[in-house]
């Protein structure tokens, strides 16, 4: 029951936080946007530490992989947001979503040998992102078509990203605790985003009005990554990562409903192949 609710939480979480990054990469610039969002994650995730009382271990290897955590979550990110920004929000979302494949690939290259249900939800999840990739272009106007192609790139390049989100959290949460990979993560990845707007020469400015905004974005990404890590401590972390491996379905129905984004029978249908693919995966 737990790792299921984790799980749900870190879906609910994410899904949610990734889709009003659509708006809040537009109005403030992708990189600026989620360096609100880590500043936010970074600041309660201390807080939290402090008020819980939190024991810290100290392990050089533990440290280290959770700064590599941290970079590899900002780097998705800005990513998924420049994408999620470009839109349509359900060609992006459900191509990052597939990133059980190629961590199931670095887990063969290691030696790992598939089962046959394994090759087989491999098989489903990459036929559903070239269904989603190709709707994206071969469907869109003239005048769309090569800007969707790009966004199609930019997923994938999130969707490998993502990849090393998952490979360092779960090797540092058993090692030093979710919470403190969390907290390592959040402020190294915030080091490296302040980096990168040192060298872009880009504006800091935030309006006001969207403090609040961010501000609850900020808190629904922490929830996001917090339940997902913690669920790596509890004793069936596969049904976790299985649940939260929903949080693409959770930002398509969103943008669905509140943008009202137009979702083919084809989209749907490569939505579910990798939503039930993503689920063997991650669970076995």
């Amino acid at each position: 029951m737990i790792p299921a609710l984790l799980g749900l939480a870190s879906a609910l979480g994410l899904g949610t936080a990734d889709f009003m990054a659509r708006f809040s990469a537009r109005a403030l610039g992708a990189t600026l946007a989620y360096a609100v969002v880590l500043l936010i994650g970074a600041l309660a995730t201390t807080v939290w530490v402090v008020a819980t009382g939190t024991d810290l271990i100290w392990s050089t290897y533990g440290f280290a992989l959770a700064v590599a955590h941290g970079i590899s979550v900002s780097i998705m990110c800005i990513l998924l947001y420049q994408g999620m920004a470009r839109g349509p929000v359900a060609v992006v979302a459900p191509i990052v979503a597939t990133h059980p494949v190629p961590v199931l690939v670095v887990n063969v290259l290691m030696g790992v040998r598939p089962r046959a249900i394994e090759w087989a939800a491999m098989a489903a999840v990459i036929v559903g992102g070239v269904m989603i990739s190709r709707h994206a272009v071969s469907d869109a106007p003239p005048g769309e078509a090569k800007a969707n192609r790009t966004t199609v790139l930019i997923a994938l390049a999130a969707c490998l990203a993502y990849v090393a989100i998952v490979l360092t959290g779960q090797a540092a949460s058993p090692v030093i605790g979710a919470v403190e990979t969390m907290l390592i993560g959040r402020w190294s990845g915030l080091i490296f985003i302040v980096l990168v707007l040192a060298v872009q020469k880009a504006s800091l400015r935030v309006p006001a009005s969207w403090w609040p905004f961010v501000g609850l974005q900020g808190a629904l990404d922490s929830l996001g990554y917090l339940a997902f890590l913690a669920g790596a401590k509890t004793d069936a972390p596969h049904v976790t990562m299985v649940v939260a491996s929903a949080f693409s379905v959770v930002t398509v129905l969103l943008a669905r409903i509140v943008i009202r984004e137009d979702v083919t029978r084809m989209q749907w249908a490569a939505i579910a192949l990798i939503a039930m693919g993503t689920a063997v995966l991650s669970g076995n």
